[in-house]
């Protein structure tokens, strides 16, 4: 007997008719898969920022009766992770207990969201990615504000494992390499963006779907914007009860990703970093 689908079956089925509120919803139920069991309709209402209405109704749409199902479903997933921590600086500062304390249940939340990010490293959308970032004869990178520098770096390091990597800084104003380059040539386009978002990740995002760019989005818990341009998105937990949003599990994610373009690839890598290093070593790179 064919077992039901999943919550992210359910939710990648129903994405293309979602509406706005519908996204930032099913944003948070999947970033936060594995904390539902700890959760209820209306607490999943109040830190996705919709109704409880909205809730109801869109559980329905995806084919549950109530929450305790999804509860059930989640339950099976793994053991709970610790409650999120919701806010900024008020509630970071009514948060902090004795520092060991506060340490392990940060401890705690990034392994959770680094398993989490580990469990999105698979099926058809996880495929499709890997596989265009390893065959596209161009691949665009972008990642603006506090994410630029992941983004940039995963550029720079995919560049020594194959060429035509380009990071977009936005610079000439048009965004030309990407979208001017001739329909001919294969491209496609990974961005990296969490909150606040930035205007021009979504700008850009319109702009490469527009062209027929294939786009991959890699973000946090509450992006609302992205599944309006592409169904590759892929919702990373940064929300560990640290003042900032942690980054550790989207740079985890990320390095799944390069790992998974390595294997497709094959040979073709040891060639390619051989000959880097001969470079390397004719120009001093390095000091060993």
């Amino acid at each position: 007997m064919k077992s039901p689908p999943s919550l992210f079956e359910r939710i990648e089925a129903a994405s293309s008719e979602m509406t706005r509120s519908e996204r930032l919803l099913a944003a948070y139920l999947t970033a936060n898969a594995r904390e539902l069991t700890l959760e209820n309709a209306a607490s999943v209402a109040r830190k996705s920022g919709v109704s409880p209405m909205t809730v109801g109704r869109f559980l329905r749409t995806l084919g549950y009766d109530s929450f305790d199902e999804v509860r059930r479903e989640a339950s099976r997933l793994s053991a709970p992770a610790e409650l999120r921590i919701a806010g900024r600086f008020e509630q970071f500062s009514r948060s902090q207990g004795p520092v060991s304390d506060a340490r392990s249940a940060q401890l705690t939340q990034q392994i959770d969201a680094l398993v989490a990010a580990h469990d999105l490293a698979t099926g058809e959308h996880w495929n499709a990615m890997v596989r265009q970032v390893a065959t596209s004869r161009r691949v665009f990178v972008a990642g603006y504000q506090t994410v630029r520098g992941v983004a940039s770096d995963f550029a720079a390091r995919l560049e020594y494992v194959r060429e035509g990597v380009k990071f977009l800084d936005g610079a000439d104003g048009t965004y030309a390499e990407l979208l001017g380059a001739l329909k001919s040539q294969t491209r496609c386009l990974v961005l990296v963006d969490i909150r606040r978002y930035a205007k021009q990740a979504e700008a850009l995002a319109s702009a490469a779907t527009e062209a027929g760019i294939p786009v991959f989005v890699i973000t946090d818990a509450y992006c609302h914007w992205a599944r309006t341009y592409t169904p590759h998105v892929f919702h990373v937990q940064t929300d560990v009860g640290f003042f900032w949003d942690s980054t550790v599990a989207i740079v985890g994610f990320i390095n799944l990703l390069m790992n998974g373009v390595i294997e497709q690839l094959g040979k073709k890598v040891g060639e390619r970093v051989s000959r880097l290093e001969k470079l390397q070593d004719r120009f001093g790179a390095f000091l060993d």
